[in-house]
């Protein structure tokens, strides 16, 4: 071959490789073109669901403020705004259709209570209160100013039978919580869930319900928090003795149309029972309710005796952690005469650790599982005396309520 055809064989060889790597850039340059637009197809996409979901969310809390907004009047007054801004703030907190619920499902075991029949169809709080059904044998827990100095009829109108009023019976009253039982034979109405008052917490998020009228569409809810639990009231007995007795204090509002309803956890449990007679000595506009533990006894030992007799330890101190090697214990001050601590044996100076083997955590734990118990059963209490600890049963002795 000659010098001339191996340049020119060089030349076309050199040609080709060009050629082809032009080739392999252009289908480089194509292939990451395709790459590109691959990817901005994919953030395209993921930018329409972004928007297509923010459409729909926007468009559903648009209309729950349109329904739950409440609406200027035509002199923009501020006392609207005020109230607008509270509801704004509840419902970020909880979202009323819970609220709802909750009214809806205890509404119906409150019911309508007055001494006069007429009085549910005037749509005037005068004359109306209140009850609570509290077993399904028709008893209901009512305020005492039902009968206070009144021997007449009550009469009651439930949800269950709108266009129906019926006559209860007087069974027992204890002024001292502010309460009274009454009774309707064949009444049919269920009882609420009841909680346990002893768990509640300050800070709490509570609803007092009311249906004074005996109708669950002009029934009364407000909302708010416990503002303090186990808070003790002054109060007096029926024949004038100056006692105490714990209740909540809430700033949900106790006022005449909650007035002997009752106060519910956002779980739905009823925890205590309005006493607008109770709340007068509270400043600032808080409510009282008594609790639901205390309304149970109460409503237990009316049913069984006619007056409110509970079983009473009679003894006065404080929660102690001294000396007790990391437990805690219930320091006997003072004891009253014939009481269950007096008949049991226990002196001042002993300390209480613990009561059914539940250990002492408050200066209202036995006052609490006393609750939970009747007149003539033992409990057994396990103390320190000196340096040693004994176990003691006592047999429970009652008193009348404060």
């Amino acid at each position: 071959m000659g010098e001339f055809d191996k340049d020119r064989e060089t030349s076309q060889n050199n040609e080709e490789l060009r050629d082809e790597n032009r080739s392999g850039e252009i289908r480089f340059r194509q292939d990451k073109k395709a790459r590109f637009l691959q990817r901005l197809a994919g953030i395209s996409a993921l930018l329409a669901v972004i928007v297509m979901t923010s459409l729909i969310t926007s468009t559903i809390v648009a209309r729950r403020i349109y329904e739950n907004a409440l609406r200027l009047d035509t002199e923009g007054n501020i006392l609207q705004v005020i109230r607008m801004n509270i509801e704004n703030f509840t419902r970020d907190f909880y979202d009323r259709q819970i609220i709802r619920d909750i009214y809806a499902r205890v509404a119906g075991s409150l019911v309508g209570v007055s001494r006069d029949p007429l009085a549910f169809g005037t749509g005037s709080y005068d004359g109306v209160l209140t009850g609570v059904v509290m077993n399904g044998s028709g008893h209901i827990l009512v305020p005492y100013s039902v009968i206070d100095g009144y021997a007449g009829p009550i009469y009651v109108k439930t949800a269950k039978d709108k266009d129906i009023v019926l006559e209860a019976t007087i069974v027992g009253k204890d002024k001292s919580t502010d309460t009274a039982v009454i009774m309707v034979e064949g009444l049919e109405v269920e009882p609420p869930k009841f909680g346990d008052s002893s768990s509640v917490k300050v800070g709490q998020a509570v609803l007092a319900i009311g249906n004074a009228f005996g109708d669950s569409e002009k029934g009364t809810v407000t909302f708010g928090i416990i503002s303090t639990v186990n808070k003790l009231i002054s109060t007096v007995t029926e024949d004038n003795r100056e006692v105490k007795v714990y209740a909540f204090e809430t700033d949900a509002s106790v006022n005449r149309a909650t007035n002997g309803g009752v106060l519910v956890s956002m779980q739905g449990d009823v925890i205590g029972v309005n006493s607008l007679d109770l709340s007068e000595d509270f400043n600032g506009g808080f409510g009282a309710a008594i609790t639901i533990n205390e309304a149970r006894s109460v409503v237990r030992s009316i049913i069984n005796t006619g007056q409110a007799i509970e079983p009473y330890m009679g003894i006065t101190g404080n929660i102690v952690t001294e000396d007790l090697e990391g437990q805690t214990g219930y320091y006997i001050r003072r004891i009253e005469p014939e009481s269950t601590a007096d008949r049991a044996g226990l002196r001042p100076t002993d300390i209480i650790l613990s009561i059914d083997g539940i250990a002492m955590t408050s200066d209202t734990t036995i006052d609490d599982y006393l609750k939970t118990k009747k007149v003539g059963e033992t409990v057994t209490l396990k103390i320190m005396r000196v340096s040693e600890e004994q176990t003691i049963e006592a047999t429970l002795y009652g008193t009348r309520v404060r």
